[in-house]
């Protein structure tokens, strides 16, 4: 159950950085008619209910990919140099210094730097 709640977090805390980083704003009404800004997973509990659905897992790991690649490609962006460079950086996490905490997440070592997205734009403005 540990590994669900943790990829299930990790995929909601994606989802919603690039939400905001869209320039837009999520909000939830409550069974009351109160409004919440709803952008950050910190204020959520996530707790598992039943078993997976292995075929519901891959069929919507798939559907998020196809989205956001779309979502790339809306923008202009092409996905592979800006995927080889996240990979680069997330694989830099794994470097000596690095640890797990006990949700399962990585932490970073010290001098990890974050994938340079900015030079990746700028070299498809470029190549053009």
């Amino acid at each position: 159950a540990e590994t669900r709640l943790l990829r299930a977090k990790l995929i909601l805390e994606e989802a919603l950085e690039t939400v905001k980083a869209l320039g837009v704003g999520v909000r939830v009404t409550t069974d009351d008619g109160t409004e919440v800004d709803f952008n950050h997973v910190d204020h959520l509990d996530f707790v598992a209910q039943g078993e997976p659905d292995l075929e519901g897992v891959v069929d919507g790991c798939a559907d998020i990919s196809v989205v956001t690649i779309g979502t790339l490609i809306a923008f202009g962006i092409d996905d592979e140099p800006v995927l080889e460079e996240v990979d680069r950086a997330n694989l830099r996490k794994f470097a000596p210094g690095s640890y797990r905490r006990e949700d399962g997440k990585w932490m970073k070592p010290p001098g990890w730097t974050p994938p340079d997205i900015l030079g990746v734009i700028e070299r498809q403005k470029v190549a053009g």
